[in-house]
């Protein structure tokens, strides 16, 4: 489900970054500590933090074996608890340096390895997020092998704030890292040219989607939502997609806090909100918590933004609380689940999904069905539905999104005050992908 799970496993990599937002006080301005020579507490150099995804795994330099000087990066699974598992280490460098295509190298050795060992490498922006990744993970490197330089190449964007650099180790085994080598366009990054206008003062780390300073609960029939609200002014709501949380709002909290009080919801059985009930989930109970969050805001009226399943829940409120809404954007919405609206290989990768799910008994995969269930069975729109919406509706979607371009403009024709837009190029993640762009565009509709 590679279109599917995208923005997941995105997020997962921007969880590893925040591990290690900026450098430590005695990195000098050009001194990376590469080769793992020089260590702190007898254990990484600094340039290294041994971040560990799950417990079970030991992160250190090893004087017994390495490519070349004195030490090499170990991480070694210690435990035969959880195999599926995986250790890492993170290395983070500014991403000062002007040029189109960075290239990491390293020598790696692994030794009875049942996952699989990986390079990844990333360029996050001044807000921590993800903007370019590329990795080794593809390759699957299992087994046994010895010695052997492997590149990772990926574009070097002119709005990167830090260069993460990450092994890893899946399963069991040993993993061994030395010999690290940063190209810019093919030259050593000591020779690099810096961009004059690089700010190397971090900003402050905000934890959107666990922030306790702007969070909340409030109790809904079998739930409590959980939600966040920044700024101030007319209050806009904001609802993710499926299985996503308030983070993965971030980038349009940042922007329309600025303007609006900005009321950003983990939807029920999402992110830090829980869920009791036990029937099939269905927007029209989504719809109906969001009211529910309404009143007990006080909160009469407000503009939404939905995206995918937010875009779902949006279009239910628009029709069946008309005096709540305001304004609504819409972002990859659907009208119902069929071949007339999504692709049928898409369809099909689902049901796969489900299938697998179910098979397991743990309360994570049957709450994860549960919510991919939705995406075959709901929604259930009519255009008598949208042909009963009064509030103004800016539908959008990407060029390339998983939802057929031919059913976003049907839904855009049966409302009767829309504006459609289709991002040129974009995806299902455009909210993501076209910051500025999809930012400018649903501020103007907004205004």
């Amino acid at each position: 489900m590679t279109r599917i799970f995208t923005f997941i496993l995105v997020s997962f990599s921007i969880a590893l970054a925040q591990a290690q937002s900026t450098l430590p006080a005695s990195q000098k301005p050009d001194e990376f500590n590469l080769g793992f020579e020089l260590t702190e507490n007898g254990n990484l150099p600094y340039f290294w933090l041994g971040h560990q995804q799950r417990k079970g795994y030991k992160i250190v330099t090893d004087t017994a074996e390495k490519h070349s000087g004195k030490r090499s990066l170990l991480i070694e699974k210690t435990d035969a608890l959880d195999p599926s598992s995986m250790g890492q280490s993170l290395g983070t460098i500014p991403a000062k340096y002007e040029g189109k295509e960075m290239e990491i190298k390293a020598f790696m050795k692994f030794e009875s390895v049942s996952g699989f060992a990986s390079l990844g490498v990333a360029v996050d922006d001044a807000d921590y997020d993800r903007i370019k990744y590329a990795g080794l993970d593809s390759r699957k490197l299992k087994g046994t092998a010895d010695w052997k330089e492997y590149s990772v190449k990926i574009p070097l964007p002119k709005d990167g704030q830090y260069i993460r650099i990450w092994p890893g180790l899946a399963g069991t085994g040993k993993l061994w890292v030395d010999d690290v080598r940063i190209l810019i366009d093919g030259k050593d990054i000591s020779q690099a040219k810096l961009k004059p206008d690089f700010n190397a003062v971090p900003k402050a780390y905000v934890p959107y989607g666990n922030n306790p300073a702007a969070g909340a609960y409030v109790k809904v029939n079998d739930a409590n939502i959980y939600y966040e609200t920044y700024g101030q002014g007319a209050p806009l709501l904001l609802l993710h997609g499926n299985s996503q949380s308030i983070y993965a709002l971030k980038k349009q909290i940042l922007e329309f806090s600025k303007y609006y009080k900005v009321i950003a919801v983990d939807t029920r059985g999402q992110g830090k909100s829980t869920d009791l009930s036990t029937d099939p989930l269905n927007y029209d109970l989504f719809a109906e918590d969001m009211k529910t969050l309404l009143d007990s805001l006080y909160i009469p009226k407000a503009s939404i933004y939905g995206w995918s399943d937010g875009g779902n829940t949006g279009l239910i409120m628009a029709y069946k609380y008309p005096s709540y809404v305001n304004k609504l954007a819409v972002m990859g919405a659907v009208m119902f689940a069929t071949e007339e609206a999504i692709p049928r290989s898409i369809l099909t990768e689902v049901k796969k999904s489900i299938h697998g799910l179910e098979a397991k008994s743990d309360v994570q995969s049957k709450k994860q069905a549960r919510l991919f269930s939705m995406l075959l069975n709901e929604p259930h729109i009519t255009v008598e539905n949208l042909k009963q919406i009064k509030a103004p509706v800016l539908v959008m979607a990407g060029e390339k999104d998983m939802v057929l371009e031919k059913h976003t403009k049907y839904i855009a024709a049966n409302i009767p005050s829309s504006q459609l837009v289709i991002f040129k190029g974009a995806t299902h993640y455009a909210p993501v992908e076209i910051v500025a762009e999809f930012n400018s565009r649903l501020k103007v509709f907004l205004e």
